[in-house]
Order: C-alpha cells, then structure tokens, then sequence
C-alpha cells in the first residue's frame, strides 16, 4: 500500500528562502510588523504564508474557454507554453474528485490522498521550480555579483521569477478582485465575469506574470538593470510585496488603470538591491549610494506593503515607518 504522506496546505506568496536574507543567523527568526501593527521576531516558516492560497480547483470547459480570452503572450513560443500549461493543469484538476463515490474501496485513504495531493500541491509546486531556478542567481546577486545574468536563461529565469512573485501576492488577489467592484453595474454578464475571475486567479495569475516575465527577458538587452551594493549604515528593508513599481507616475496613479510605466524595484538582502528600468535614472546608484537613496527605497517598500515589513532589527523598521509619516 502506498504511503500515506501529509498535505501541505500552508502555502508561501513570499518565497521563505528570500526572506531568510533578512532573518538570524539560524535563518529562522525575522522581524517584521504583525497585523495588529506590532513589532515582533518570528520565524520565517509561518510570515506571507496562508492556508490553501495555491489551492487548485477543477477546470471546466467554462473555465478554459475563459481564461483563453485573456491574452497568452506576444510570440508563438510563449503562446505554445501557456497553452500546454492551461492543458497540464486541467488533466491533472480532473483527477480532484475521482475518489468521490469510491469511500467502499479498500485502497480510499490512498486514493484520496493522491487527489488532495494534486489539488494543494500542484501548483504550489510550479512555483517552487520557478523559486529553484531563480536560487542560484539571487545567491550570486547577494554576493554582489551581476554577471551571472549575462546568461539568456538565467536572465530569462530571473525575469520570470520577479514577475511570478509580483503577482503571486496576496496583495496583488486582493486588490485585483477589489476591481471587480469597478465594473458597471448591470453591465452584461458582470456577475458571471466576477464568479469566473476570482474562481480562476490562481492560474490568471500564473498566466499574466508568464506574460510580463517575457517581456522584461525580451527588452533585458535595452532596459537599464541596476544592482545597488548599499554601504550605508542602513539596512533596505522588504514587505510582503517585495517587487514593486517605484516609477514617479505611481504616485499619481488612478485606482483601476494599469501604470504606464515600469520601474521595478526588488530588495535582494539588507545590502543589494535590484533595478530594472526603460531609462538611465537609477544608472548612477551602480557605483554608489547615499543614505537619502536607501530611505527613499524603504519608503517606497513600507508604501506598498500589505500586512507586513520585514527587516533585520526592531530599528531598521521603526526608522523605515518614521520616515514615511516624514
């Protein structure tokens, strides 16, 4: 009989390793801000995770037929990709409910557990083989070493995993699925459109980051990336958002359109700092940095956070929410 192994339903939105950057020697305990707006030092295991956030359901022909109506990339190599995916996941969603009507057999427990298996670990798993490839480059990139992206793959990597980690929060669900609220009211099929969106995030999600993942490899060889070596005597802080649009446009950025433009700034560890943009703005932070630089990222990262900051001390992120009420 085949083992019956533990479904892991506590699902991460933030990559746990990434936060280990930021925690104790043991890479266990980090502080961060809690939802009750506590400082507190914790364990990385249990911050940015909710129960069943990669849960999968059962795509129907439904389903399919409307994800397929948001747009699947610019090339036909990517357009192949996500077609093959929306086909993977729905053979293996098929399989969720196949112990149903079985509860006589005598290999059930076992059967059922192969179904939750795949229906809770499934796609938690896509994103941990998108984590494992971008491991090795943001290992390099703590050291202060940008040559490993010289790569196409491992530029192409990178990309994906920032634009996955973009979407992928819990933020980013929430204040998507707020924007249904945008809709007209008594539009044609606006409660049918809201059912089918929040029921199909978790791949919607998946789909759109495939997208812009893409892009930001396609344009690497025009875009400005920036990696920032911080030698001040403050730490860059991250959030449960930690890749995040620090372009001067998002300040004036209207609720319900999509930015115009992109500066995408991602904190690799208390000392390196990552920037991919269109222009040169940020060229001259490769060579040095100041203090004001550092408190303006931070601030940006506080601004744009959810439910929580994490840092390496109590200090680091009281001195980040001092300077944004400044």
């Amino acid at each position: 009989m085949r083992e019956i192994r533990p479904i892991v339903r506590k699902h991460h939105y933030v990559w746990s390793y990434y936060l280990s950057a930021w925690s104790g020697e043991n890479d266990k305990d980090i502080w961060h801000v809690t939802t009750k707006c506590n400082l507190s030092q914790d364990s990385i295991r249990g911050l940015s995770r909710e129960n069943d956030f990669n849960k999968i359901h059962t795509i129907t022909d439904t389903d399919a037929a409307y994800i397929e109506l948001w747009p699947s990339g610019d090339t036909p190599s990517l357009q192949k990709f996500q077609k093959s995916q929306l086909s993977f996941f729905r053979k293996a969603s098929a399989l969720i409910d196949s112990h149903i009507g079985l509860e006589h057999i005598e290999d059930y427990a076992e059967l059922k557990n192969i179904c939750e298996s795949i229906q809770y670990g499934v796609f938690e798993k896509t994103h941990t083989i998108i984590e494992n490839l971008a491991r090795p480059i943001i290992d390099d990139l703590k050291l202060g070493n940008d040559q490993c992206l010289v790569q196409g793959k491992q530029m192409t990597n990178f990309c994906n995993f920032l634009a996955q980690q973009l979407f992928r929060t819990k933020k980013v669900k929430e204040k998507c699925l707020e924007g249904l609220n945008l809709l007209p009211e008594n539009s044609l099929g606006e409660d049918a459109f809201k059912v089918l969106f929040e029921r199909n995030w978790w791949f919607l999600s998946y789909k759109l980051a495939l997208n812009m993942g893409a892009s930001l490899s396609a344009t690497a060889r025009t875009d400005y990336h920036t990696l920032i070596k911080n030698t001040t005597g403050i730490d860059f802080i991250t959030s449960d958002c930690p890749v995040i649009n620090i372009h001067d446009s998002m300040q004036s950025k209207v609720p319900g359109k999509p930015p115009e433009h992109l500066d995408l700034y991602f904190p690799i560890s208390p000392k390196i700092g990552y920037i991919i943009s269109s222009t040169n703005t940020y060229n001259s932070l490769s060579s040095s940095v100041e203090e004001k630089t550092i408190k303006m990222l931070n601030r940006k990262i506080y601004l744009n956070s959810h439910q929580s900051i994490y840092g390496t001390s109590r200090e680091s992120i009281r001195a980040a929410m001092r300077d944004y009420r400044w």
